[in-house]
C-alpha cells in the first residue's frame, strides 16, 4: 500500500510541475506577443545610382528608426543586420530631397517604422566626366 501511496505522490509532483510550467510558457507567450517600440541606429545605403551620375559631398551614414511590433521581434533585431536602403532609381543631377521613412528598411513585416531621424535628406549628384 505505501508503494501505491509513493506513486501517487511522486505523480501528483509531476503534475504540479507541469502545470507550473505551462502557466510559465504561457505568462511567457503573453507577455513576448505585446507591442512595443525600440529606437535603432541604423546605416544608411545608396542603391540603384543612375547610370551616369556620381554623389556630389556626403551621404547619410546613420539614421535614428523607432519601430514598433510584437516584443520577440523587437528582441531579436539587435541580431540583425537591419539597414536602411535609399532607392535612387530615376533621380536625376541636382539636389534631391528625400524622405528616409519612404526608404525600404530590412525589418520583419510585422514590425512598423514609426519615426526616423532625420526626416529628410539632401542628397546632390552630378554627372560623371566621361574620359
Amino acid at each position: 500500500m505505501t508503494t501505491m501511496h509513493a506513486r501517487g505522490h511522486e505523480w501528483l509532483k509531476g503534475v504540479k510541475a507541469l502545470s507550473v510550467l505551462l502557466a510559465v510558457l504561457i505568462w511567457l507567450s503573453v507577455i513576448v506577443e505585446r507591442p512595443g517600440e525600440m529606437v535603432l541606429t541604423v546605416p544608411v545605403g545608396l542603391d540603384r545610382m543612375p547610370p551616369g551620375l556620381q554623389l556630389d559631398g556626403v551621404a547619410p551614414a546613420e539614421a535614428e528608426v523607432v519601430v514598433s511590433g510584437p516584443r520577440i521581434l523587437l528582441f531579436l533585431l539587435p541580431f540583425h543586420q537591419t539597414r536602411l536602403r535609399i532607392d535612387l532609381t530615376g533621380a536625376n543631377a541636382g539636389q534631391q530631397q528625400i524622405s528616409l521613412k519612404d526608404g525600404l528598411f530590412d525589418l520583419d513585416p510585422e514590425i512598423k517604422v514609426v519615426h526616423v531621424a532625420p526626416a529628410t535628406v539632401t542628397i546632390a549628384l552630378t554627372s560623371r566626366e566621361q574620359k
